[in-house]
């Protein structure tokens, strides 16, 4: 019988943010079901191909404007069932965090796990 092996190097936490897209001439709006140091998983209303860049755009705390962190889709498919706008759910691999970054993603998985 097979076994599921994990291939996530970091632990995550559930839950959800407000984040902006960009990638392929669209823009639009997702939201994370979960996320850690190394990537996310988003919900969102638009389907993106696996292989495609993405920027993602959001607000972190204690930092003033937004950040802008470069993502590579790994997976996507469709929701078993519609959570309201979001239909699809993306697998996303950061490919670059500032040091700020970083530091601001360390702080919240310490204080959401």
């Amino acid at each position: 019988m097979a076994q599921l092996v994990e291939q996530r190097k970091m632990n995550r936490v559930r839950y959800p943010l407000r984040v902006s897209c960009i990638g392929d001439y669209k823009v639009f709006e997702a939201e994370t079901d979960n996320f850690s140091f190394s990537g996310a998983c988003l919900l969102s209303p638009v389907e993106v191909s696996a292989g495609q860049g993405l920027g993602i755009i959001l607000k972190l705390p204690g930092k003033k404007g937004f950040s802008v962190i470069p993502a590579e889709v790994l997976w996507s498919g469709i929701l078993d069932s519609e959570l309201g706008e979001y239909k699809y759910r993306l697998g996303v691999r950061y490919l670059y965090l500032s040091e700020d970054q970083q530091r601001v993603f360390e702080e919240m998985l310490k204080i959401l796990k």
